[in-house]
């Protein structure tokens, strides 16, 4: 289970500019994780990065809606697959395997039409990746009698077959969770990469603050909540607030993959704050940025970037760090800017900055 909102005395309240407030709280809120299911198909098939796979769509749906959908993400193509008579899907081409983890982060488990779409990559089984070993084939039962040897020494047993093995499922570590995509952001906003050798030093009983996670995976950002960190959060977004409204917005030509800058991060229903970000891509009149305290990504209008280059803004490091959930993974559903009560439970195996977290039980 889910725990949420336990931690004594936590608060913090940042007022960004003149009109957002963040305030950030433990709460009585307590929301479900679920078990990962093992895969359907199991088995190694072609996975083409640049695809997405849409299910879960209304019969009736045209092609041009759902490109509409994926409008923001590059989006190369669409082909619509009739599945059965109450529902379809359909694999959308986008135009890199950044734009891919985007669009699954931001669309997968939106309503359509009252549906809640599946939105993942796309693994074309038509085509399965070759194995370079070879299956031994069936062997045929060989009658004990003609073995050689006497009845005495039969075995009073029968050798029983192990049991199959049972699928496990595998979470490919999201792209802004990696660490060439954080090499390449700490130093172009912060010239050096000190911050990732920090992450893993989180230990012990811990809380989290979520800024940010993977529905239907086990990956999250979040805040640890350290005296320290709160001291930072306030100094950062008090400068923030106090040139929010007199830093100059950006020229379009200025804008290029690599540029940090400062963006509107909306934060669900709640309304936005403005924080660092870091451009990812550039796609006509919108840009792909990367909001480095929070840990998210998000499409933002390119005349909506204001400049944020001096250095005087990039001295405290990224305040949001990545974790995994040890056996759980999120709903579709989840409580951003909610406290986690846990304990650290080592490293991450696939990347070693990644911090393991365990809930605490009930």
């Amino acid at each position: 289970m889910l725990k949420l909102g336990k931690t004594p005395e936590i608060c913090f309240q940042v007022h960004v500019g003149s009109r957002h407030t963040t305030e950030w709280s433990n709460s009585k809120t307590r929301k479900k994780l679920v078990k990962a299911n093992p895969p359907r198909h199991p088995g190694p098939f072609m996975k083409e990065e640049s695809k997405v796979y849409v299910g879960n769509l209304p019969p009736d749906i045209k092609e041009e809606e759902i490109a509409r959908l994926f409008k923001d993400f590059g989006l190369k193509s669409v082909k619509k697959f009739q599945g059965s008579a109450s529902k379809s899907f359909a694999v959308v081409d986008l135009a890199t395997p950044e734009a891919v983890q985007l669009a699954i982060h931001q669309l997968n488990g939106n309503a359509v039409n009252k549906r809640q779409i599946l939105v993942s990559v796309w693994e074309d089984r038509r085509r399965p990746l070759k194995s370079s070993s070879m299956e031994m084939p069936e062997l045929e039962p060989v009658p004990f009698e003609e073995l050689g040897l006497k009845h005495a020494l039969a075995p009073k047993f029968r050798p029983q077959t192990p049991p199959p093995l049972q699928p496990t499922v595998q979470y490919a570590v999201p792209l802004e969770m990696r660490s060439s995509f954080l090499l390449h952001m700490l130093k172009d906003c912060f010239q050096d990469v000190a911050w990732l050798n920090t992450v893993p030093q989180v230990h012990g009983e811990v809380g989290l603050l979520v800024t940010d996670a993977l529905p239907q995976t086990p990956y999250f950002w979040a805040i640890h909540l350290t005296e320290e960190h709160h001291q930072s959060m306030l100094k950062l977004f008090t400068a923030l607030a106090k040139v929010e409204s007199q830093v100059p917005f950006l020229a379009k030509q200025d804008v290029q993959r690599g540029t940090r800058c400062m963006a509107e991060c909306i934060l669900g229903n709640e309304g936005g704050a403005w924080n660092r970000c870091w451009v990812l891509e550039k796609f006509e009149d919108q840009a792909v940025v990367f909001f480095v305290d929070y840990g998210r990504s998000a499409t933002v209008p390119l005349n909506s970037l204001r400049k944020l280059d001096s250095n005087e803004f990039w001295k405290i490091h990224p305040l949001a760090q990545p974790f995994v959930l040890q056996e759980e993974c999120f709903l579709p559903q989840v409580a951003i800017r909610q406290v986690l009560e846990g304990r650290v439970a080592g490293l991450s195996q696939m990347e070693p900055h990644i911090v393991k977290f365990v809930l605490k039980a009930d």
